[in-house]
């Protein structure tokens, strides 16, 4: 009786510790994501080259086959806060098209009959958390990163650590990042390419902030180039009217040819503008990113240097003519990238946003762009001019139903290009889909 006497007080003992320390090891579970449905009939993807995310007609029919896909997208996020000051995030995705392919192992398939696919993606795991009793947050592992740049240089998910400070009317950001580990023939950590991110932020008034950024890809691949990214961003209100733009200077040395190495010199600049304008709200926006009009031929290259495709220009509300923002497994544009095939951009678009009530809203836009320097003795610069529409509808406050319209007047550029000479079909797209976030 005695030994069962001392059994339960240790026993006792041991349930109120572990009750005590419930508190300090409770984490607070959070859910979030997404689903997607996005459906499209368009003659604009209908290219024997499934990879291909350049608009590309030459020697081609000049009218391609209409093609009627249906594309879904889901997207989990978990959350594990420990506390205010500490969280682990983690996300995932998994795609599919409609009849793509089952019984296989491979990201963006999946939706055939039997399905049975293994494709669930990777996009962020990191540890967010701010140092005690100072105002740094800390990210480290895989995370999204934007340039202050609205994207004409990178953003994209990307494997570093950055460190985050809000003092007064300053905002503070340094930050690595790994794009690349090429270990094929040599040590992990010896031929990589990576950046260096310092990026700074005043707020002179309510009215007026102003930033800097500066980027440093380094890359120790057999490429072997150095990339400084240097520029400056602001944004003002004047009254209704909210502006905003950058502009962005590029120098270093471009050695992927070893026969031609080449120095940088290369800019980018954009002005936007959004105001409201009777019961809705106005847009417009203006780039230029320079591009190089001989490739190859000279010690000195014009061409902005944007990061691979991990980048997107989106604040034109472009379909077709730039990448579309609701693109999923298929994902191309007339201008693709800022880069755009060392030709860099001259574009233009206005937008209009209309509310019509707290369930249906709209919104319309055009845009028109031109390669900034003509590497291939076109007849003209000008690519083309879209124009397109889009009608919104939410069924419950997290369910929502799109409607789109997007047509594209092909410039002198494509002139006579596709098969036999003959000018390409203008590219158009009719979408639906349906957004769902929790």
């Amino acid at each position: 009786m005695r030994i069962n006497k001392k059994c339960l007080a240790v026993l006792a003992a041991a349930t109120c510790m572990a009750a005590t320390a419930v508190p300090a090891l409770a984490l607070e579970n959070e859910f979030h994501g997404m689903f997607r449905l996005f459906s499209a009939v368009t003659n604009f993807n209908a290219t024997p080259v499934t990879d291909n995310v350049f608009y590309l007609p030459e020697g081609l029919d000049k009218k391609p086959d209409t093609a009627t896909y249906i594309a879904q997208r889901a997207r989990l996020m978990y959350i594990a806060k420990a506390n205010d000051d500490l969280k682990l995030v983690t996300h995932f995705e998994i795609d599919s098209r409609w009849g793509d392919n089952s019984y296989t192992t491979r990201r963006n398939v999946g939706g055939a009959i039997g399905a049975d696919t293994v494709n669930l993606e990777t996009k962020h795991v990191y540890l967010d958390f701010n140092i005690p009793k100072t105002p740094l947050n800390v990210k480290l592992g895989m995370q999204p990163f934007d340039d202050a740049f609205k994207g004409v240089f990178v953003g994209a998910d990307m494997a570093g650590a950055l460190a985050s400070a809000s003092y007064g009317k300053f905002n503070s950001s340094l930050g690595f990042f790994r794009f690349n580990d090429d270990a094929t023939g040599s040590v992990p950590g010896k031929r990589t390419r990576d950046m260096l991110v310092i990026d700074e932020k005043y707020s002179v008034s309510k009215e007026l902030k102003v930033g800097g950024a500066y980027y440093l890809v380094n890359d120790d691949r057999p490429t072997n180039s150095i990339v400084h990214t240097l520029g400056v961003n602001s944004e003002a209100v004047f009254g209704p009217v909210t502006v905003d733009g950058f502009v962005i200077y590029q120098f270093g040395n471009l050695e992927a040819n070893p026969a031609n190495r080449q120095h940088l010199s290369a800019f980018a600049a954009n002005v936007g503008a959004r105001g409201k304008v009777g019961a809705g709200t106005a847009r417009t926006e203006f780039l230029y990113v320079s591009g190089e009009g001989n490739p190859g031929g000279r010690g000195t290259s014009n061409a902005f240097q944007s990061i691979d495709d991990e980048h997107g220009f989106y604040n034109g509300n472009m379909q077709l003519l730039f990448r579309d923002a609701y693109a999923m497994t298929i994902d191309n544009a007339i201008v693709y990238t800022s880069n755009n095939l060392d030709r860099g951009v001259i574009a233009g678009f206005v937008g209009y946003d209309m509310p019509f009530t707290s369930k249906f809203s709209a919104s319309a836009n055009a845009g028109f762009a031109a390669v900034a320097k003509d590497a291939d003795n076109r007849k003209s610069n000008y690519l083309g001019t879209e124009i397109n529409a889009q009608a919104d509808y939410k069924l419950y406050d997290n369910l929502t139903a799109t409607l789109r319209g997007a047509y594209v007047i092909l410039g002198d550029y494509y002139k006579g290009v596709a098969l036999n000479g003959q000018d390409p079909e203008n590219p158009y797209m009719t979408s639906f889909m349906m957004n769902y976030s929790f």
